[in-house]
């Protein structure tokens, strides 16, 4: 069995699962969406559960939030907050499939995924703390401030999803702008 193979059955689950829901997914789906037998798929994933983590971990969410951000350090504060927003936003727009996998999955109460959520919002919070940490330190509170991009983030993300005519560009640029006016006053 290849890598690439490895991959396919990944990025495969995860356009299911964020579709259907974990549970709505079975393996002889994915199996049959893969074309390969269901035993290849347990040959990487001892269960679905474990597919399920392995979606979300592999795509190394807490490495990418340790890399260093495109931001004028000389720009104002809330230039630099709109921009660290911009790329927290750009980054979850590019994930859609994972945030509505585990946002449904976690709404189901499904164990798998609430612990696999779990550990990504603590890598989410740790980084876009780190993000405000370094480049906005002049904000008080920065525990504070994380958690409110975090939550412009979830609600940009809602209004994606339940505005679907909606440019997500446009949400983001509101987004921000309301992150701007509440926390650089």
């Amino acid at each position: 069995m290849t890598t690439e193979l490895r991959e396919r059955i990944l990025d495969t689950a995860l356009g299911l699962m964020s579709e259907q829901g974990s549970t709505g997914t079975s393996m002889r789906q994915l199996a049959k969406a893969c074309d390969v037998q269901v035993a290849a798929l347990y040959h990487y994933f001892d269960s679905k559960d474990a597919l399920l983590t392995a979606v979300i971990a592999e795509r190394n969410y807490s490495g990418r939030l340790a890399e260093p951000l495109q931001i004028d350090r000389d720009a104002p504060v809330d230039e630099r907050l709109v921009t660290l927003f911009g790329s927290l936003w750009d980054g979850a727009i590019e994930e859609e499939a994972v945030w509505r996998l585990l946002l449904g999955e976690g709404i189901r109460s499904e164990p798998a995924a609430i612990e696999v959520g779990h550990s990504l919002l603590i890598a989410v919070r740790a980084g876009v703390r780190a993000w405000v940490t370094e480049w906005v330190p002049e904000l008080e509170h920065p525990d504070a401030v994380s958690d409110a991009v975090i939550a412009q983030m979830f609600l940009g993300f809602l209004r994606y999803m339940f505005e679907p005519d909606t440019d997500p560009a446009a949400i983001g640029r509101e987004a921000a702008e309301s992150l701007r006016l509440v926390v650089v006053r």
